[in-house]
């Protein structure tokens, strides 16, 4: 039981870790719009694409950790796409 948390702990470390890589882009197009860059469209879109995979694999295998990380990364980079995508305000 002892490894199976240490083995869970270390998969929410990389749901941080991995998902928390998309956040300093928009943090500085949200506070410095003219100056901060943001990642292409293409690659944007091949990682949600990617995430969309997984997701559907981990609701298939009930895994919360996968099912909790994709849908978070499915977000985040569909609010990337919409800052990619849409005018500035």
């Amino acid at each position: 039981m002892k490894k199976f948390l240490t083995i869970n702990n270390l998969g929410w470390a990389g749901v941080i870790l991995l998902q928390g890589a998309t956040l300093p882009s928009m943090i500085g197009r949200l506070l410095n719009p003219e100056s901060a860059a943001l990642p292409p469209l293409t690659m944007v879109l091949m990682v949600w694409s990617g995430l969309a995979c997984y997701l559907a694999r981990a609701i298939a295998q009930k895994d919360m950790v996968y099912i909790t990380s994709n849908g978070i990364g499915l977000f985040l980079n569909s609010v990337l796409m919409a800052m990619i995508i849409l005018p500035k305000a």
